[in-house]
C-alpha cells in the first residue's frame, strides 16, 4: 500500500473532516486540476488535466485563498513518542521529507500544542470540471484502470510553510526553551528552518521557495459509453435521496496518508 504515517492519527482526522486527503508528494509547484490513478494501493500522479483534454479546452481560473489554521494538542504525560510522531507527520506537511531527529524529552509530563499556520489553497470548482471532460483523451493510461473507475482528478490542493509547536505552561512545571540546546534535540536538516521564538514556542518554516502541497480534494471519474462523469462526493447507496443527510466529500483512503508516485 502506498501509505505512510499512522492510520487515523489526529492530523489525518483533522484533514478528513475538511474533505482533504493527506498526501506526500515527490515534487513541489503542483497545482490543480491534475489526473491520478489509484489501483492496488498505488497512487500515481499522471500530470495536469489539461494534457488530456480536447484541443482548445480552457482550464478555469484557479481560486486561491487562506484556510483556517490546523490546531492540535497532544499530551506527552504518558508517551513522548506520540507527540514526536505527530510532529513528524506535521513536518511532512511543510515539505520535510527526510527523517528528522526529534527528541522531545524536554516536554515529558507536559502538553504540546501544534499549529499549521498560514495554510493556503488553490482550487477549481468541482462543478467546472464537468464541462471539461467530454472528448478527453486518456492517452497511455491502461484501459483496465478506466474500466474499473480508478481514474481521479485532484481539484483542490492545500499548502503549508509554517508549523508552530508550543509547550503549554502550568504553574507547577515551568520551562524555558531558550535555555536548551534545541538544535541538538531537533534536527530537520536543510528542508526547514527551526527557530526558538520564546521560552515556550518553537517554529518550523519550510526552506523551499514555495509552500509544499500536503493534502488535496479529489473526485472519481467514471465513463459510461462515451460520456465521462465526475464524482467529487460520495455516492449514496440505494434508499437514499439526493438531499438526505449531509453531502460527504470523496476520500480515497479515510484515515490514511497516501504517498504519491510519478507516472
Amino acid at each position: 500500500m502506498a501509505t505512510t504515517g499512522c492510520r487515523n492519527d489526529a492530523l489525518v482526522q483533522l484533514l478528513n473532516r475538511e474533505g482533504y486527503q493527506p498526501v506526500v508528494l515527490p515534487r513541489t509547484n503542483v497545482e490543480p486540476p491534475e489526473m491520478y490513478t489509484y489501483a492496488d494501493g498505488r497512487l500515481i500522479r499522471r500530470g495536469p488535466l489539461r494534457d488530456y483534454l480536447a484541443s482548445g479546452a480552457t482550464i478555469p481560473r484557479l481560486r486561491r485563498g487562506r484556510l483556517d489554521d490546523l490546531q492540535h494538542k497532544e499530551s506527552s504525560r504518558k508517551r513522548v513518542g506520540a507527540a514526536a510522531s505527530f510532529l513528524g507527520d506535521a513536518l511532512r506537511c511543510i515539505g520535510v521529507t527526510s527523517t528528522p531527529r526529534l527528541d522531545l524529552s524536554f516536554a515529558k509530563g507536559r502538553q504540546l500544542a501544534f499549529s499549521l499556520t498560514g495554510v493556503t489553497y488553490a482550487a477549481v470548482d468541482s462543478s467546472r470540471i464537468d464541462h471539461l471532460l467530454q472528448g478527453m483523451d486518456t492517452g497511455a493510461i491502461p484501459a483496465e484502470y478506466i474500466a474499473a473507475g480508478q481514474l481521479h482528478i485532484a481539484y483542490d490542493y492545500a499548502y503549508a510553510r509554517n508549523l508552530v509547536m508550543r509547550v503549554v505552561e502550568s504553574s507547577k512545571m515551568a520551562i524555558n526553551l531558550k535555555a536548551l540546546q534545541v538544535e541538538q534535540l531537533i534536527d530537520v536538516g536543510a528542508e526547514a528552518v527551526v527557530k526558538v521564538e520564546d521560552e515556550t514556542t518553537i517554529s518550523f518554516t519550510s526552506g523551499g521557495g514555495k509552500p509544499a502541497a500536503f493534502a488535496y480534494k479529489v473526485g472519481r471519474l467514471e465513463r459510461t459509453g462515451e460520456t465521462w462523469e465526475f464524482y467529487p462526493e460520495e455516492v449514496m447507496g440505494e434508499g437514499f435521496t439526493a438531499d438526505e443527510g449531509e453531502r460527504t466529500p470523496y476520500l480515497l483512503e479515510p484515515g490514511a496518508v497516501l504517498r504519491v508516485e510519478e507516472a
